[in-house]
């Protein structure tokens, strides 16, 4: 055989080896990392469960916050439940991960022995990994503001009869929409984390308008950008879900449990297109007395009045507007009135405030009908249907 040729298959022999060497080093390289994201997440789950159990060990933290040893309040209740499912759903999570790589029994991983060592978790298993952990963290944030907020006055005993009033600090205020964070990526805050900060103190909101306000509120052009990628990644792990009417809710909200509703007025910053059926549904449901019915008329009455749904100035403007309109068609040939006329039957009109505000009222009192909220008696009246809420809209 010719020196020259067996020069060349040694050298394919060497460039072969060496090309599977470098893939397995980048394969060892990617599922290292991927081991040290999930190792990280299960360090913060972890950590919730540590700060839930820190008050029975310790006297100082107890006295801080004795509410967490009441196991009679239904929040405190409420937050076991979470924990318990999410342990569950944890352990099935980890069940269903392949396992690592490796020959005669051993990791091809040299780091720290442990769960995430023994695992190969892929893309897809971290995303749900991390929705899993963040529905843990929003529920005991909720929880520890609730038993800081009622104390320990009485064991046993909520200090407002709506548990979730405690759960979520909005509720039955004026829709105020929070600050939004530095939107570079810095330090441990990542765009992504600032976006949710965002939207956890916000939802829930169109997708149209919380792209718009975090656009405003992003201060220039690049940050703009950032905003709405993380917005996007937020929607595409589930992070954040859309409902059927086009609105944003946090991945660990129960909107069938989701008792809150917020104000409108002269401080709100949201609109009434802004606000989703449900949450109209939720004020109705409160307004209702719970031992007797209300008319239709009587009771979107009231809740317009206690949602501060005014037209305003706004309203004024358009019925100006529309009388011009009609002004103008008067001055029109007959033939054209009646070509218009034959195109647009109902006349030609901008769209009033109060029919806005009263299709927003109707579509609150249909919601709250078949989501079970409210029920309709044969006498014509609306009562309530649901009892009490439960004492936590968290998964």
């Amino acid at each position: 055989m010719e020196f020259w040729l067996i020069m060349l298959i040694v050298c394919a022999v060497v460039l072969g080896v060496g090309g599977w060497a470098s893939v397995a080093a980048i394969q060892r390289h990617q599922l290292h990392g991927r081991q040290e994201r999930w190792k990280a997440l299960e360090h913060r789950f972890h950590q919730v469960t540590l700060d839930a159990e820190r008050y029975e060990r310790s006297p100082t933290d107890a006295l801080a916050a004795p509410g967490w040893l009441d196991r009679s309040s239904p929040v405190v209740r409420g937050f076991s439940g979470t924990l318990k499912r999410a342990q569950r759903d944890r352990a099935e999570l980890e069940r269903s991960v392949a396992p690592a790589p490796g020959r005669a029994g051993r990791e091809i991983t040299s780091g720290s022995q442990g769960p995430a060592s023994r695992l190969n978790p892929t893309e897809t298993d971290l995303q749900e990994l991390e929705l899993l952990v963040e529905r843990l963290e929003d529920a005991y944030r909720d929880t520890d503001r609730a038993v800081r907020t009622t104390g320990w006055s009485s064991p046993g005993t909520l200090q407002v009869a709506h548990p979730q009033f405690l759960l979520d600090p909005r509720w039955g205020r004026p829709a105020v929409l929070p600050r939004l964070g530095a939107l570079e990526a810095k330090g441990t805050q990542t765009p992504v984390q600032t976006v949710k900060d965002f939207l956890d103190a916000a939802y829930p909101l169109r997708r149209a308008t919380a792209l718009k306000v975090l656009r405003e509120r992003s201060g220039g052009a690049g940050n703009a950008y950032r905003a709405q990628k993380a917005l996007e990644q937020l929607i595409q792990t589930r992070r954040y879900t859309t409902d059927r009417h086009g609105f944003l809710w946090p991945g660990s909200t129960v909107i069938e449990h989701w008792g809150v509703y917020r104000t409108l007025g002269r401080e709100a910053d949201l609109k009434p297109q802004d606000v989703p059926p449900v949450e109209v549904a939720n004020a109705l449901w409160a307004l209702l007395p719970e031992d007797r019915g209300l008319p239709d008329e009587e009771l979107l009455a009231l809740a317009q009045e206690h949602l501060a749904l005014t037209p305003g100035f706004a309203s004024g403007l358009t019925q100006s507007l529309n009388e011009g309109i009609a002004r103008g068609l008067k001055a029109l040939p007959e033939n054209v009135q009646r070509t218009l006329g034959e195109v647009a039957p109902n006349g030609v009109q901008l769209p009033a405030a109060k029919a806005k505000i009263h299709q927003l009222l109707v579509e609150g009192l249909h919601e709250g009908l078949i989501t079970g909220r409210l029920q309709r008696h044969p006498d014509g009246l609306v009562r309530r249907l649901r009892v009490q809420w439960p004492s936590t809209y968290r998964r």
